[in-house]
């Protein structure tokens, strides 16, 4: 049954993640933040980073430990759900497979419409891998998320190749959609100044699916190139093991703050996003940092994984080759360091690129208009 929504009346979503964030996840922060019309409200089970002040008002978390342990196990109960009533949200929005699965049974409860984002590692790794992860709430995710997939209201990828990857896993084809994440387009933008020759930036976590050691191989054979490395990860050491032993100047940063990324990507030659799928069967959903840059009119030259060829047009604002080849990687960032004409060409079309299909603003609109659907909420004109 439809709601007619008043004039000035803000619904409330409730936006879920077990941990108020995780380092890696500034773009669930800013996709609630950038909500207009919506009124977000954060739910977890622990706070572990820094939250936007804009979101901070009415976040609801548990009272003590105890209450987080068993609100993890049941899903229900203590200051959580209380407060959570209390706010009479009007839709939860959990972010990852294994979140929309912890919230079944609270959505169930408060008789609230559930959407869960899936982002990359909840479609793409194999049930063992989850399993043998030694993470109960993947391991539960992987014996259960049929649960999820049944009773599920709505679920959203981040690109259209993970769309098509979570259908073929069981996800319900008509009640699965892409919504891309989006980019702030004045905090990404191109700079003024001349781009500093020779450096390619590299901006993720340092696991196996970034392939930053396919990155490092292609570089040694290049002159005249430094690669710098913006963020961090267990295999840190080992790469810079891996740069040392090939003589490839690197300069390995760890994490920075999103301006300073920022920063790099107006100031580097080009980006480099050469993703692999892992052993393990982990991969992308749709880099944030290759939309960034593209935001930033950098030229990017990425690998045929995932959704990245959704933000990449080959030959137009980047170029891209095959998972793993890392002689056609070394020859195409050749090609851009070489090319100032090209870079700049690829550069505007990569601006242009990002602001027609990854604008955060109008990419909140739909989500907002998802919102109001799935609510049954009727705007009056």
């Amino acid at each position: 049954m439809s709601v007619q929504q008043a004039e000035g009346e803000r619904p409330v979503v409730a936006v879920f993640r077990t941990a108020l964030f995780n380092a890696t996840e500034r773009f669930i922060q800013e996709q609630a933040a950038s909500l207009t019309r919506w009124r977000p409200i954060l739910v977890g089970l622990e706070r572990k980073g820094e939250i936007l002040p804009e979101l901070r008002e009415g976040m609801i978390l548990p009272a003590n430990v105890a209450e987080r342990l068993a609100f993890a196990a049941t899903g229900r109960g203590g200051a959580v759900e209380a407060k959570l009533r209390k706010a009479r949200p009007q839709l939860l929005h959990a972010h990852f497979g294994t979140d929309g699965l912890k919230m079944l049974a609270l959505a169930r409860a408060l008789k609230l419409p559930l959407i869960t984002h899936l982002r990359g590692y909840d479609v793409t790794l194999t049930r063992a891998a989850l399993i043998a992860s030694g993470r109960p709430t993947w391991s539960r995710y992987a014996l259960q998320r049929g649960r999820l997939m049944q009773s599920g209201t709505l679920f959203l990828a981040v690109s259209d190749a993970l769309r098509k990857q979570a259908i073929a896993l069981g996800y319900p084809a008509a009640r699965t959609r892409t919504h891309y994440n989006g980019v702030d387009l004045d905090r990404f933008q191109p700079g003024k100044r001349p781009r500093e020759p020779g450096t390619v930036l590299h901006v993720g976590r340092l696991v196996e699916k970034k392939g930053t050691a396919d990155l490092i191989a292609a570089l040694a054979g290049l002159t005249g190139v430094r690669l710098v490395v913006i963020g961090e990860g267990p295999l840190r050491a080992q790469l810079q093991r891996q740069a040392g032993a090939l003589g490839v100047k690197a300069q390995f940063l760890g994490p920075q703050p999103v301006d300073e990324v920022a920063t790099w990507m107006r100031r580097a030659t080009l980006l480099a996003a050469p993703s692999v799928r892992a052993r393990d069967g982990d991969a992308e959903g749709l880099p944030n940092v290759v939309v960034e840059g593209a935001a930033c009119g950098i030229p990017v030259v990425a690998t045929r994984h995932s959704g990245i060829p959704e933000a990449v047009e080959d030959g137009e604002t980047g170029y891209m080759v095959k998972e793993g080849d890392r002689a056609a990687l070394a020859a195409r960032i050749g090609a851009l360091l070489d090319g100032a004409d090209l870079r700049r060409e690829m550069g505007f079309a990569a601006r242009a690129l990002a602001v027609e299909r990854f604008d955060r603003a109008r990419q909140a609109e739909r989500l907002e208009a998802i919102y109001d659907e799935v609510a049954g909420i009727e705007r009056e004109s």
